[in-house]
């Protein structure tokens, strides 16, 4: 017991300092309160203070005992002022089951409960055993599965000697290994990076919005390396299938390595799979072939590991437990300066209560969350390091949103970096959810996906870093959320935001409004190299005013999506959550006004967006899609002329004072407010990260449509009249049909596609005339809906280029259905777009499954054009076609929209 008593002075001579050390620098104190010990060598039989000479007392072992203790006082008259503070000595503690604190373990305002470690990040409560009895393998069978340059170096322990049975699954939420206080590799091939798809044989084609793929999950591979996967006994791969923003795991049916195909156990991905993606196998004992590796043999409990070291300096340790504290409606309690480690699952879980708060803390090597905060007021997290989750850092839900009341959760002052370990894709850093949630003066950096996630109302994500996230996915936002038009009144403020740019450096978006979020401001902030920095896809009410962009290509990006591929939402998805909402009451009514009536006022458009008061240097400006344009209020932005940065080679973008944007009405922004602060609960100072170098992109095709001059057309005057019925008949076009007709046969880059269309072009003295002809496959029935990209259709799109640079251009839409439109989705105005309408006929015939007709006249005068003074014009004609797969063909393939006529030919009236 010699150890133990040294052990009981050392708890004498730190009582005189009840502020313990954090980081160099003292946990704030309350007022003096009652304090309680734990120690990894106490005794739950004593009395949990410090003991008096020549008394057989001292801490307790365990942090139940001091609960109960707690408990205890506030049965026998409640807790003293200034409550308790129980102090938890250095060490390891290895807890033997969840701590669970209940709503008779809350505090109060004046008498909080609080646990703390005696000095932060020496305390260490550990969710998993340590492996112990670890010798060579010596079995014949397992060496020869076993890479060559591995055996020798490989070591094996028994699991199920030492007590541990339980080793959950493979795919998530199972047993991890950790070694040297990092999360050790399930044994896989790559060791880093992927393999890819060589093709999918599965035979049921998919089709996603003419993204080809296959529903099954059976695809070929190259090389030979899965030979030596044959026999493994639960053999697994990780795969981004069909998107990059969608990944799964998914179990190996069965390999037949003289096809070289590969197929998956049922049910397979949602999405599909696509050539070209992208995996990588794990879980398989034959490439256990790298220092820091391990297997797991779960029928036999036997876990093999290739060390990065010593196995004796490396503590190797499995998670056991699935949770480390949970609370449950508790108030006014605080965790201060542990270590929390290797849970399967969430280290903290607070559910419900008040001012509830995990300051200081150390969160690593997890499978789950760090953090998750359900329900419940102002509970919060400060300055806490996290890193190694296998799933996101901290996650905030609660307040009311039918009656918009807030919760006032809170995440502050935290470095949450290598998240997302496990699960790669929304998994963010920080989540918010509910109403009046806060994220502020965090750094967040080095992830695959997102950085902070939000959904709901009234939220606050102010004065953090982030950097070096989205590095796995395109499709992505480091700060993001999407598809409501009710989530309004978030305010993101004064966040730098830099080295941002998607998987292989291909692109990705800094904050992300995705499919019609609403009603956001995004002001104040700095983007650095964020390749597609501010994003509004499609909503309304949106502000993007007072930021700064450097090297950002482009800056802002404004769609009218739910005008196009996305109409569908309107009435489905988006109407839906704004009907589950009391929109037209108080006080959803006063809050946002603009909501009351937006079922009467063009729920499609982007109405009410404004970016004003921006400063753009480096890089691009503006993606801004034609038919968004209107809708748009653009004002005061400083574009391409020289801010006047301070010292923008240093990364100082404040502003000097002459600088030109102040004219403007722009407003300095606090820079040196943003990211970490020093302060007694941070975990760590100062804090070192590093910023992920931005891979070089691949190059892309430059030639985006096909080569040499743009064709030309003739079209002649018509031979006899024509009766507008679809139908096309030689003795009402004439010499129309003698001459040279149109081919529609290429995609989008030139390319020819299959089935094509006929078209001939005509004129008479106050009309163009066209006719089209369209096959299709009999094997999928035509499209008759009026939807432009999801319906079969025929497009003109032309422009007048004798009117001048700014002539609009002109896109009229026919469907087999009969119905016509003229769309803005080029960028011509509303008046333009009606007037293109005017007077125009147009007829269309289902001749059979696989054939239809139509037939257009379309005055001169809508289009603006006298044939008598000008012979020519940019010009194309463009098919949608749905069946066999959806995909556009054209007259000339532009290389980018149907419409972009620059790109296409010139029609000719030949007289």
């Amino acid at each position: 017991m010699t150890t133990g008593a040294s052990r009981i002075i050392g708890w004498m001579a730190v009582a005189a300092c009840v502020s313990c050390s954090l980081g160099g620098a003292a946990l704030p104190t309350h007022s003096e309160g009652l304090r309680l010990y734990v120690a990894a060598n106490g005794n739950d039989s004593w009395s949990g203070k410090l003991p008096k000479a020549g008394k057989r007392d001292g801490p307790f072992a365990t942090l139940e005992r001091a609960r109960d203790e707690v408990r205890t006082l506030k049965r026998a008259g409640g807790l003293p002022t200034g409550g308790v503070i129980v102090v938890v000595g250095r060490g390891r503690y290895e807890l033997a089951r969840t701590f669970e604190l209940m709503q008779e373990d809350a505090g109060g305002e004046s008498a909080p409960v609080v646990y703390r470690a005696e000095k932060a990040g020496e305390v260490r409560l550990v969710g998993g055993k340590e492996v112990r009895g670890f010798h060579p393998v010596t079995d014949p069978r397992v060496l020869s599965r076993l890479d060559e340059g591995a055996r020798g170096k490989v070591l094996q322990a028994d699991l199920r000697a030492q007590g541990i049975t339980d080793y959950g699954g493979v795919s998530g939420g199972g047993l991890e290994l950790f070694c040297q206080d990092r999360p050790m590799t399930l044994a896989r091939w790559p060791n880093e990076g992927f393999t890819h798809i060589v093709d999918v044989v599965g035979g049921q084609p998919y089709d996603i919005r003419g993204t080809k793929g296959d529903k099954v999950g059976k695809f070929t591979y190259e090389g030979d390396r899965p030979q030596r996967w044959v026999g493994e006994k639960d053999l697994w791969l990780h795969g981004y299938w069909f998107w990059d923003w969608s990944d799964q795991r998914q179990k190996v049916e069965s390999i037949d390595t003289e096809r070289r195909v590969i197929s998956l156990l049922p049910p397979y991905h949602g999405y599909g799979y696509r050539k070209g993606q992208w995996y990588y196998v794990f879980n398989a004992l034959s490439e256990l072939d790298t220092p820091g590796e391990w297997y797991l043999d779960r029928e036999a409990g036997l876990l093999y590991f290739y060390p990065p070291g010593p196995i004796q300096q490396g503590s190797p340790t499995v998670s056991v437990l699935a949770m480390l504290v949970a609370m449950r409606q508790v108030s006014h309690v605080a965790l201060e300066g542990f270590v929390l480690e290797a849970a399967r699952g969430t280290a903290v879980s607070i559910a419900g209560g008040a001012h509830v708060k995990v300051a200081g803390c150390t969160i690593r090597n997890v499978g789950g969350w760090a953090v998750r905060i359900s329900g419940g007021e102002a509970n919060g997290v400060v300055g806490c390091d996290i890193y190694e989750t296998g799933d996101g850092g901290i996650a905030l839900e609660g307040g009311d949103r039918k009656t918009l009341t807030p919760a006032g959760h809170y995440a502050e002052n935290n470095h949450i970096h290598h998240y997302s370990r496990w699960h790669r894709m929304y998994q963010p850093a920080i989540s918010l959810d509910g109403v009046g949630n806060r994220a502020s003066h965090n750094l967040l950096d080095n992830a695959p996906h997102e950085a902070i996630a939000f959904g709901g109302n009234n939220h606050v994500i102010e004065s953090n870093e982030i950097h070096s996230v989205c590095y796995e996915s395109n499709d992505a936002g480091a700060i993001y959320s999407g598809r409501d038009w009710t989530m309004r009144g978030t305010v993101i403020r004064h966040n730098y935001l830099h080295d941002i740019s998607g998987l292989g450096g291909r692109g990705c978006v800094g904050v992300y409004l995705d499919d019609m979020f609403c009603g956001t401001l995004i002001y104040g902030n700095v983007f650095y190299r964020v390749t597609n920095a501010a994003f509004i896809g499609g909503g309304r009410d949106n502000a993007i005013e007072n930021n700064i962009f450097v090297e950002c290509s482009p800056a802002v990006h404004v769609d009218a999506r739910a005008l196009g591929w996305a109409a569908d939402s309107v009435d489905t998805t988006m109407k839906e959550r704004l009907l589950a909402m009391p929109y037209q009451q108080p006080p959803w009514s006063t809050a946002y006004a603009k909501l009351v009536g937006i079922l009467q006022d063009e729920p499609a458009a982007p109405k009410g967006n404004v970016i004003a008061r921006n400063i753009q240097w480096g890089g691009r400006w503006a993606d801004i899609e034609g038919r968004a344009q209107p809708y748009l209020t653009l004002q005061d932005n400083l574009l391409g002329e020289d801010p006047s940065f301070v010292d923008a080679q240093r990364l100082n973008f404040q502003l000097r004072d002459g600088s030109p944007a102040y004219k403007l009405g722009f407003q300095r922004i606090p820079m040196e407010d943003i990211g970490l602060y020093q302060d007694a609960q941070r975990a760590s100072w100062p804090v070192e990260h590093k910023v992920r170098p931005t891979p070089t992109p691949p190059a892309q095709p430059t030639a985006s449509k096909p080569a040499g001059p743009a064709p030309v057309f003739r079209a002649r005057r018509a031979a006899a009249p024509v009766q507008l019925d679809g139908a096309i008949a030689p003795e009402e076009w004439g010499g129309a049909l003698v001459s040279k007709a149109m081919v529609v046969e290429q995609g989008i880059n030139g390319e020819k596609v299959q089935p094509g269309s006929i078209a001939w072009i005509a004129y008479d003295e106050t009309c163009l005339l066209v006719a089209i002809d369209n096959e299709v496959d009999p094997s999928r029935p035509l499209q008759r809906g009026d939807q432009w990209g999801r319906d079969d259709a025929v497009e003109i799109a032309l422009r007048n280029t004798k009117a001048g640079d700014q002539a609009p251009v002109l896109v009229l839409r026919g469907y087999p259905s009969g119905h016509f439109e003229s769309s803005d989705e080029a960028g011509a105005s509303p008046a333009a777009v009606a007037r293109a309408a005017q007077g125009v006929e147009y007829r269309a015939r289902v001749v059979s499954p696989s054939h239809w007709t139509a037939e257009w006249r379309v005055p001169f005068a809508s289009l603006g054009i006298d044939p008598a003074k000008q012979a020519g014009f940019a010009f194309n004609l463009s098919v949608r076609k749905t069946s066999p797969q959806p995909f556009w063909l054209m007259w000339r393939g532009t290389g980018s929209y149907t419409w972009a006529v620059e790109n296409a030919g010139v029609l000719e009236l030949v007289r």
